[in-house]
């Protein structure tokens, strides 16, 4: 042990001597510094702590996530920092988005940006219809709303009937929304089906695409049973919704209806649905909130009765496609009591969402403000529950044969 101890003096004096004379020579080396970050990590570096900035003053939910909003940035600007691919670097990003609350952050690369714009500004081209990707009981495609004159139609596709195959090749949980795109395709092409109609029977459909306009139509009539009006309305409509929700009930009105019925199952809601319209014509007064981080704003509706729609009892239908402003219709006349509600949970869409760019072109969306209902309820975050739950789904039920139309004229005769 002392000659180690003497050896180990030694080796340090001489150390020091010599770091000495290195220091005393400008011609010395120099001790190694690390390599500078390459142009690709710096770009991941800036877009992560962009991701993080860009949310840091309006995301409206920061308060309800479950990580550490200090640590996990710290966590994952180290891995950025180490070097990855791009393809890396998305992922990264993408399990940041899981960490949120469902639906309150998406993501989009650079990539995936330019596809949506680049298909923002083509004609619509395909089959014409409105449809949703579901994976309950097994994965499929529903037919919300065929448009009147379309290929669909033509070929005869549905309204409430399923799509399993998409030539020959079997709508999978792996693909995903992916699906949509091998439904849709260029105006001549042709595209075969295996469809099962809500009665169960299976059949093979061929579809030649088509060059069209997507419209949904507001349609209305009278049940016999209950003597009750039906208003179903449109998918993604805008502020021409009023005006048509006007002329149905000037129109039920010469029948005399004693009872309302709207189905608002496929009810997703434009950017411009007229929402204190819509509450006008069947309630008034302070109907819930909207908030962001930084502000509350009452939603109080001025009412006017249009052929005895203040008075006229109400229920709606509502269900998983229910989404947006017509979510926030529904929970402000259910809190109030103006309506009863039939059918399945709502996803709680109502969320307001701004969006930014971060540096390597990816593109952020995250919500900014939500709703509450005259009861209390944060309908971004809990969705709109019914007062009767019918768990029949769209693709289950047709024109002639709806159990959740049943049960609401159930409603009406008790």
């Amino acid at each position: 042990m002392p000659v180690i101890r003497k050896s180990t003096t030694i080796a340090i004096a001489l150390l020091g001597a010599l770091l000495s004379a290195c220091a005393a020579d400008s011609e010395a080396l120099q001790l190694p510094t690390p390599f500078p970050p390459t142009e690709r990590t710096e770009r991941h570096i800036r877009s992560h702590d962009a991701f993080w900035e860009g949310l840091q003053a309006d995301y409206i939910f920061s308060a309800v996530t479950d990580f550490d909003w200090i640590l996990l940035p710290s966590q994952t600007r180290r891995k950025v920092a180490a070097g990855m691919s791009d393809a890396e670097f998305e992922a990264i990003l993408r399990s940041l988005v899981a960490d949120f609350p469902e639906n309150t952050i998406s993501y989009r690369s650079r990539a995936e940006r330019i596809e949506v714009d680049l298909n923002n500004t083509r004609s619509y081209e395909g089959i014409g219809a409105y449809i949703s990707v579901v994976n309950e009981p097994s994965p499929h495609v529903i037919l919300l709303a065929v448009i009147p004159g379309s290929p669909a139609e033509k070929a005869g596709l549905r309204t409430h009937d399923s799509i399993y195959a998409v030539n020959g090749q079997a709508v999978s949980i792996e693909e995903g929304l992916d699906v949509v795109e091998r439904v849709r395709g260029p105006a001549g092409s042709v595209v075969t089906f295996d469809v099962r109609a809500p009665d169960g029977s299976r059949r093979i459909v061929a579809v030649t695409r088509g060059r069209l306009q997507a419209t949904d139509l507001l349609r209305w009539g009278m049940l016999d049973m209950a003597s009750a009006g039906f208003i179903r309305l449109p998918i993604g409509a805008g502020a021409e919704l009023s005006s048509m929700m006007q002329r149905a009930l000037e129109g039920l009105a010469k029948y005399g209806p004693q009872n309302l019925i709207i189905d608002m199952r496929v009810a997703h809601s434009a950017s411009a649905w007229p929402l204190d319209e819509m509450l006008g014509l069947f309630t008034g007064g302070e109907m819930g909130s909207q908030y962001s981080r930084s502000d509350r704003k009452t939603l109080d509706v001025n009412g006017h009765d249009l052929a005895g729609s203040q008075s006229i009892p109400l229920i709606l239908l509502i269900g998983p496609e229910t989404r947006g402003a017509s979510e926030i219709f529904a929970a402000a006349l259910q809190a109030t009591g103006r309506a009863t509600l039939i059918g399945r949970p709502t996803p709680g869409q109502v969320l307001g969402f701004e969006h930014f760019m971060l540096p390597d072109g990816g593109e952020v969306f995250f919500s900014s403000s939500s709703y509450v209902s005259p009861s209390g309820a944060d309908i971004g975050i809990r969705g709109v529950h019914p007062d009767v739950t019918i768990e029949t789904r769209w693709d289950q039920v047709s024109h002639d044969n709806d159990a959740v139309i049943d049960r609401a004229l159930l409603e009406f005769s008790q």
